[in-house]
């Protein structure tokens, strides 16, 4: 199995590099992807920059020059789902393009991908099933270890969970409540909103091999979406982020699991 990373953030990316046994560095694309074992997994880690023309481009990298068969991407949302609080993890389990719509178009719903005829993207609940209990784990056993308590104290983070549920992703930095409260309406389901993932997921589907799409909530998509955000990055997201992904390599036991 050959497993790409990719990030949202710089933060995450360091974070993760530190415990990799290196063995490349290559800049294609205006993009570092630093391969080598990780948890005794082939990887291959890289930061895609925003956006979701960023994201595919650099899972499509990952696949056709590195080789990967299993993507994962982690970052952080902003909550839909008024009952997600700052510093809880979602795991896609469906996911949208929001501002996808051809709808004008005769027989093209909203959010449906064109020529693909389909409007979400769904996980193998063996791989949100694994990335829900590395997150959980890491909550669990190293959350007030790894982050001090006046930075949990700060973003009122006390007893964070973990679901499993729809994220969209759109070209757009969600900072309004009357964005906030049309994407609701559009997508009952959905539970967090973010800049990439279902982007990452067609071209996963592409290629037909599997994925997962890891957030961690860093505000409730609403006027107060900007503040303190660097510092929830650096010392929050990227640390759950770290955390999670190594319990989940943890989990994959050999070469195929993902198939």
């Amino acid at each position: 199995m050959n497993i790409g990373i990719m990030g949202a953030m710089t933060e995450e990316i360091s974070q993760l590099l530190q415990h990799i046994s290196e063995t490349g560095r290559e800049t294609r694309g205006m993009r570092e992807y630093v391969s080598g074992t990780l948890r005794g997994k082939k990887v291959t880690i890289v930061f895609s920059r925003w956006g979701k023309v960023a994201a595919a481009s650099t899972a499509t990298t990952l696949i056709e020059r590195y080789g990967v068969n299993y993507l994962i991407f982690t970052g952080v949302a902003g909550a839909m789902d008024q009952d997600l609080h700052v510093g809880d993890i979602v795991i896609a389990d469906t996911l949208i393009q929001h501002d996808m719509n051809a709808s004008a178009l005769p027989g093209i719903e909203r959010h449906e991908i064109p020529l693909l005829g389909i409007s979400s993207f769904k996980v193998d609940s063996r791989h949100t099933d694994s990335a829900r209990l590395a997150a959980e784990s890491y909550l669990s056993e190293n959350l007030t270890t790894d982050i001090d308590a006046d930075t949990l104290h700060a973003f009122h983070i006390h007893t964070p969970r973990v679901v499993t549920g729809t994220i969209a992703s759109g070209d757009q930095f969600i900072a309004d409540n009357q964005s906030a409260l049309a994407l609701r309406e559009q997508i009952p389901a959905l539970k967090c909103v973010e800049m990439e993932g279902a982007a990452v997921a067609q071209v996963a589907h592409e290629h037909g091999i599997p994925y997962l799409v890891i957030r961690t909530i860093s505000d409730k998509a609403n006027e107060s979406a900007a503040i303190d955000f660097p510092r929830f990055i650096d010392k929050v997201a990227s640390r759950f982020t770290c955390g999670s992904v190594l319990r989940l390599l943890d989990l994959i036991q050999h070469e195929g699991s993902a198939d």
